[in-house]
């Protein structure tokens, strides 16, 4: 699915504060995708209550996560929940624009 580039930064912003990280890729939801993965993925290792805490913030459902999380390898859970992040803040972000412009 294609997103306007106000989408992808709105979303972008967001996920820095949410994730106290500056320099996310405003532009490109694979770079996006890449760079998050890695701030997960150190979460998962170093912080994983904060890491949860911010999924519960986000609003993914818990569903998902314990699916995300089924796997031996840090790196594709990280990249699992990232996606799932993104994902969500997308959706947050579309209907917080749609009934801006009301």
């Amino acid at each position: 699915m294609q997103h306007k580039p106000a989408i992808i930064s709105s979303t972008t912003s967001h996920l820095q504060k949410l994730f106290s990280v500056e320099n996310l890729p405003a532009t490109n939801l694979e770079a996006l995708h890449f760079k998050l993965a890695r701030v997960v993925q150190h979460l998962l290792i170093s912080d994983l209550s904060r890491l949860l805490h911010i999924l519960y913030r986000v609003d993914v459902e818990e569903r998902l996560v314990k699916e995300a999380m089924i796997a031996d390898d840090t790196e594709i859970i990280a990249e699992r929940i990232a996606r799932l992040v993104i994902k969500r803040e997308l959706q947050k972000a579309e209907i917080r624009q749609q009934y801006s412009s009301r």
